[in-house]
This record gives structure tokens, C-alpha cells and sequence, in this order.
């Protein structure tokens, strides 16, 4: 009698154990499913956040008035046109690149400085190389 109780008791865990673990799989399966569906939407939802052209202009004449405020440029930086904008493929990001052309700056490697704006709007940075 004490054999059958043992062999119950012992086939009553294993059979728990199969059943925990095979509900433990099912969870990281629907989890894992959930992630890829929320980061396919998340992509989705940065491409619907993507800004106009426009925006991105307006962005980086904000942006140059800021450097200017700042005193990181030079105030003869002030009320200049865009020279140049488009869009640029780095890494794996895709950003808009703005110039502003200022001849009054006499060191010619410096006259176009470059801000760089990601497709949502955000600044990405400032230089004179346009890299």
C-alpha cells in the first residue's frame, strides 16, 4: 500500500511539473507575440510621427538662433536663408541635413554650417562638415 501511495505521489508531481512548464511556454509564446505586434505598431507610429518639410526648416532656424543665443556661432549667423536641405541615410537613421551658407565668415571651411534634424523633428547636432 505505502508503494501505491509513493507511485501516486510521485506520478502526481511529475504530472504538475509537465503541466506548469508546458504553462510557463505558453506564457513566453503570447508574450513574445505581444512585443513583436507592439514594436511592428511602434513602427508604424514613428512613420506616421515623420514631419513636413517645412517643419524641419522651421526647426533649424530655431535651432540656429539657439547656437547664436548660446554664443556657440557667431551673430552674423542671424536672419540667413537656407543654402541647402535634404534628407541624408546614416547608419540607421534617416535625418534631414539644413545649410546656412555665411560669407562673412572669413575661414572658408566654416561659411556652411549644418544642422541635422531626425524626421521626427528632434536636433541630432550642428557642424561644418555636413557628416
Amino acid at each position: 500500500m505505502i508503494k501505491l501511495i509513493k507511485a501516486s505521489v510521485v506520478t502526481l508531481g511529475l504530472g504538475f511539473s509537465s503541466i506548469y512548464a508546458s504553462s510557463q511556454q505558453t506564457q513566453k509564446a503570447e508574450h513574445s507575440e505581444h512585443n513583436t505586434t507592439h514594436n511592428h505598431a511602434n513602427c508604424h507610429v514613428h512613420l506616421k510621427n515623420e514631419v513636413s518639410k517645412q517643419m524641419v526648416e522651421k526647426v533649424a532656424i530655431q535651432e540656429l538662433k539657439r547656437l547664436i543665443l548660446a554664443k556657440k556661432i557667431s551673430p552674423s549667423w542671424q536672419k540667413l536663408p537656407i543654402s541647402k536641405i535634404g534628407k541624408t541615410h546614416y547608419g540607421d537613421t534617416n535625418d534631414w541635413v539644413v545649410g546656412f551658407d555665411n560669407i562673412r565668415i572669413k575661414n572658408v571651411k566654416r561659411q556652411t554650417l549644418y544642422i541635422f534634424v531626425s524626421v521626427t523633428g528632434e536636433i541630432r547636432g550642428a557642424n561644418y562638415t555636413g557628416n
